[in-house]
């Protein structure tokens, strides 16, 4: 088989046939056929026109999703990387898969063999953006991001600023879409220390805190205290959640409830002025409201107006949350309820405690009702100024 401009390729699991897509200057070519041997089936498409499909996958990967027509019948390849399987669920599994169908129905689904997929990320993208494409064929624009292929770390230039980001963390993004945290962390690492924005200390505190082959709690706390410590809106709550849940848990720092609670809050809460949280930071500020005694303030009556807040950042399973703890207090005759629908009536949007988790679709909106909540959050729990 032909593997000139090859951009993916596996053998089928439990077959000796072979799939591979490849590039021949401005078309796509899909071969299938005997590992050893003529191909059986060979279909060529202008890549302007090709069928092509993205979709974020695990850490920062992309998915990538081909399809050739032949008649009725239609070949579709996808590689990319999947989640692993126990024991380890940190480690990124390359994944290869066929489905054939004719009109509307799959007349056969076959999946590679794991240990032979081959895979360049990004290079149909690359070949299709030069060429003029600027959109996938379900019309959702292609990203603009450069498309680098980065050598070994300790080879490489000093960061240097790049718009709102650096050179080192793109290289970084660019090692994990093509599958390797460990070369992605390096690249991360420089970046945190050339110190030229949040993005690569972030980056590189999820992956020695996630990431099983690379875990080091202290270079987690270390990297993700940078961020929450900072004033990046985008990534600083969620950095903060991270410390917080750590110290909750009890994982990878001691369990300190007072540290848990003040890092939740700070990103429920304090993080920012414009009230840009982390909606699951909310969730286990809840969690820590119900399960330590607070030195002021009904911890039901907290952890709900920390529910509140989370449902006020779009995320429907809290919401339902927060209106299941709302529904069984009113039917336990909880105290703080009442005392909720009066603080709630006593100013707008809300009217009452069940107002509180009615998200708002205009953002002006919606942004009163964080500022509500997050003023009667304030009283409840004696907080100290937001940053």
């Amino acid at each position: 088989m032909d593997v000139e401009g090859r951009v993916a390729a596996c053998r089928i699991a439990g077959q000796e046939k072979s799939l591979a897509i490849c590039l021949a200057g401005d078309e796509a070519v899909y071969r299938y056929g005997p590992s050893q041997g003529p191909d059986e089936l060979v279909l060529r498409a202008p890549l302007t026109q090709l069928g092509y499909f993205r979709a974020d996958g695990a850490q920062d990967t992309i998915d990538e999703t081909v399809v050739f027509g032949s008649g009725d019948h239609s070949y579709r390849a996808r590689f990319g990387f999947r989640d692993g399987q126990a024991p380890d669920t940190t480690e990124l599994r390359k994944f290869g898969e066929l489905e054939v169908r004719r009109k509307d129905r799959t007349i056969a689904a076959l999946t590679c063999a794991q240990d032979t997929v081959e895979r360049v990320p990004d290079l149909l993208l690359d070949r299709m953006r030069k060429l003029g494409r600027t959109h996938a064929s379900d019309a959702v624009e292609f990203p603009n991001y450069d498309i680098q292929y980065p050598g070994p770390v300790a080879q490489s230039p000093a960061c240097e600023r790049d718009s709102n980001v650096d050179s080192c963390w793109s290289q970084g993004v660019s090692a994990a879409r093509g599958g390797d945290p460990a070369l992605a962390l390096g690249y991360f690492d420089k970046s945190c220390d050339a110190d030229l924005g949040p993005q690569g200390c972030y980056e590189a505190g999820k992956l020695y805190l996630h990431n099983r082959k690379l875990r080091d709690y202290a270079r987690a706390y270390d990297r993700l205290g940078r961020v929450c410590d900072s004033d990046d809106i985008g990534q600083g709550p969620y950095a903060c959640k991270y410390l917080g849940w750590m110290h909750h848990t009890g994982i990878g720092a001691p369990r300190d409830p007072v540290q848990a609670w003040t890092y939740l809050a700070k990103a429920c809460f304090l993080h920012n002025q414009e009230l840009i949280v982390d909606a699951e930071g909310c969730h286990f500020l809840a969690e820590a409201a119900l399960r330590e005694r607070r030195e002021s303030g009904d911890r039901g009556y907290l952890a709900y107006l920390a529910l509140a807040m989370g449902c006020a950042d779009g995320a429907e399973g809290i919401c339902t949350q927060a209106g299941t703890a709302l529904a069984e207090a009113r039917a336990g005759s909880a105290s703080w309820v009442a005392r909720c629908d009066e603080d709630a009536g006593a100013a707008s949007p809300a009217r009452d405690c069940a107002g509180l988790i009615a998200a708002q679709a205009d953002y002006e909106a919606n942004q009163a009702l964080r500022r509500q909540i997050y003023s009667l959050w304030r009283a409840e729990s004696d907080a100290p100024d937001a940053r």
